[in-house]
């Protein structure tokens, strides 16, 4: 290494090092102003000790501080980066990812401090006894904040290996998307959890991690080599103002939700010590808004010049100064006790669920019922505009794309929000047969409307290809679709296992009742039934381009299996003695549920019902694929013959006669 940029290194490790001091100063100062500074407990109840108290958001604040320097240099290799050719990052790149170990397994081991503080602080005992074999192993793994945190320091390990051994763009995403996973895992298992509208709150929860961290270590990503000036910055920034605009709007939405779901009135922003939080850091979140507009409105296209790039690096550090304040609020208000008065509900069941239980079921309240899922309904919003944006700008640009596949993507994100936010939701969580007729809906009618409106075809053609060789969003989408993830997640065998034969380790293991005690396991198994019927009726009716696509013969007998084994699942549930995820079910059971055994029953019933109507759809579409796949085979035979002739038919001919010939000799 050289003088200069050993200096520069120092440099830039003198900066991070006030960045960290001035995170850990503002979470100090916010849990003083939010209330949750350490308070010396009554006689008789446990107490943590001072350390404890002060010494856990501490560390929240440097984990997520080496969880933002992770993900920002994995982020700069792999989509900032402009001097990568053919998907192979650059010399600088290499340089990111070996700092991106670096800072993977300084955040490891931060993480593993932080689980034995949080381990204290739950349980109410000093540090030294939270580090004491028998009281580790004995609880540790029944905290779900350090169950989270020990998950998350394997992930940091992984990512710091694979990141040393990276030398491509595609392999280095992989890393930053598990390093992102990492990073939220937290929330996911932090006092959002514990509020009353668990959705909002934990979707908000980790909607506004995700888009911090990759927003400010985007920044520092980009400061660090403006500083160093290794980098093309005026097409690196260009790059990153797109990312850093859609992080400013999660951070706007997602902070609005957490606001929501942790105070009772908006005059609790004004009245208490943690409203005035939020507004503080609102403000900062408003300041750093403008300030990437004004970047982007004045500096952007003038970046090629040495003292531009200077005065940029000064104006990404003032930013990231502020969003480390910001981070530090934002420890001190995960740190601190909302003012929201919960209101306890009369049951146990309903207190697992977070509302009242429904009503008696009816086609009105199970149809037009409606309780928010901000996850599905945002996504599924979003999705809609994105595919309506490509089709105004491939009607602007005078091609043509079929109306009926606009509303076939359409149709299916509708069955998407209505199984997501519909009064069928609420019900799903407290009946069985009422959760399978969701499922149905969710993995066998939806997803076949959303593989008929080909979202990656009409990507491809209103995308437009990226300079030189570079790597835009249209040539990922091609190397995704070439890429062996997807010849692995279309392979039929595969589809097979996870759309038919997953149905039997789901529903007739614990793992049911598990992942349904779980708001983060219902979300993963709705995430599932979408994401492997989908799959599955890619292979099977799918239009977007696949690696290896299914002859149609093959596609009808992969179709014939599913539906012969499916209806030995639902006859295996209509035959079930003992009542489905009791561990779950039993314990939400509403009044209106006289019956458990049969309710299970129903279910099987549902099952074996709602599967002929999907499957019939199905084999409608592929005989019409079929045949329209022969009359374009028939039509190009044709076309061919009247170029040469047909000559084709003459060389069969010659060959039968020639055939005849020998025949005759012999």
């Amino acid at each position: 290494m050289t003088r200069t940029a050993l200096g520069s290194s120092r440099q830039l490790a003198a900066i991070g090092a006030a960045l960290l001091a001035v995170a850990v100063v503002a979470a100090a100062f916010g849990m003083v102003v939010a209330g949750g500074q350490y308070r010396e407990a009554l006689p008789g109840l446990p107490d943590p000790g001072a350390l404890v108290a002060w010494g856990t958001p501490i560390l929240r604040a440097l984990t997520g501080m080496a969880s933002v320097a992770t993900i920002g240099w994995l982020l700069a290799a792999t989509f900032l980066d402009p001097s990568g050719k053919n998907g192979v990052v650059s010399q600088a790149g290499r340089r990111d990812l070996k700092w991106a170990a670096i800072s993977a397994i300084i955040w490891a081991e931060l993480a593993v401090v932080q689980l034995l503080f949080e381990l204290a602080n739950v349980l109410g005992v000093p540090f030294s006894e939270a580090v004491r074999p028998e009281i580790f192993s004995t609880y540790a793994n029944e905290v779900p904040t350090t169950r989270a945190l020990f998950v998350m320091a394997v992930l940091a390990v992984i990512v710091a290996i694979g990141a040393l051994a990276t030398s491509t763009t595609g392999a280095s995403a992989a890393w930053l998307l598990i390093a992102v996973a990492a990073a939220a895992l937290p929330a996911l298992a932090g006092h959002s959890a514990g509020l009353g509208d668990h959705a909002l709150a934990m979707t908000a929860g980790v909607t506004h991690v995700v888009a911090a961290v990759l927003w400010m270590g985007g920044l520092m990503a980009l400061g660090a080599h403006a500083f160093r000036r290794d980098m093309p910055v005026d097409r690196a920034v260009q790059r990153f103002s797109t990312i850093a605009l859609v992080c400013i709007l999660l951070l706007a939405a997602s902070g609005a939700g957490n606001a929501y779901a942790r105070l009772d009135a908006p005059s609790q922003l004004l009245s208490t010590g943690y409203g005035q939080l939020i507004l503080v850091k609102t403000g900062l979140i408003v300041a750093l808004g403008v300030i990437g507009w004004v970047i982007r409105q004045r500096m952007l296209g003038t970046l090629n010049q040495v003292s531009r790039v200077a005065v940029f690096a000064r104006i990404a550090g003032l930013e990231l100064l502020i969003l480390s304040i910001a981070l530090g609020l934002g420890v001190a208000l995960a740190s601190s006790p909302t003012p929201r008065i919960l209101v306890d509900l009369p049951s146990y069941g309903e207190s697992l669920l977070g509302f009242a239980y429904p009503p008696p079921p009816t086609v009105l309240s199970v149809g037009l019922g409606f309780r928010l899922d901000p996850l599905f309904f945002t996504a599924s919003v979003i999705a809609g505009a994105l595919y309506i944006a490509g089709v105004v700008r491939l009607v602007r640009r005078g091609d043509h794309w079929p109306v009926l596949r606009t509303a076939s993507w359409l149709a299916g994100l509708v069955v998407v929000i209505w199984c997501t936010n519909a009064g069928i939701s609420v019900y799903s969580q407290v009946s069985v047969g009422l959760h399978m007729f969701q499922h149905m809906t969710l993995t066998m009618l939806g997803p076949i409307f959303l593989v008929m409106g080909a979202p990656a075809t009409l990507a491809l053609r209103a995308l437009k290809p990226a300079t030189g060789n570079e790597r835009g969003p249209r040539e990922w989408l091609v190397w995704l679709l070439h890429s062996w993830i997807t010849r692995i997640l279309t392979n039929p065998f595969y589809v097979f296992f996870v759309y038919v034969i997953g149905l039997y380790g789901l529903y007739m293991t614990p793992l049911f009742g598990w992942l349904m005690g779980s708001h983060v396991g219902h979300v993963a198994m709705q995430v599932h039934f979408i994401v492997s019927g989908y799959l599955f009726y890619w292979v099977l009716i799918g239009i977007d381009p696949r690696p290896k696509p299914l002859p149609y013969w093959g596609r009808l007998l992969l179709l014939l299996m599913a539906v012969s084994v499916h209806g030995f699942f639902a006859v295996a549930l209509m035959m079930g003695t003992t009542p489905m995820a009791v561990e779950w079910y039993g314990l939400v059971q509403p009044p209106w549920v006289t019956d458990p055994l049969q309710d299970s029953l129903n279910g099987g019933q549902v099952a074996w019902a709602l599967s002929e109507i999907p499957s019939l759809i199905v084999l409608i579409a592929i005989a019409v694929q079929w045949s329209r796949s022969d009359d374009r085979e028939a039509t190009r035979h044709d076309r061919q013959a009247d170029r040469d002739g047909d000559a084709e038919l003459n060389a069969y001919n010659e060959r039968l006669a020639a055939i005849a010939r020998q025949d005759r000799r012999s």
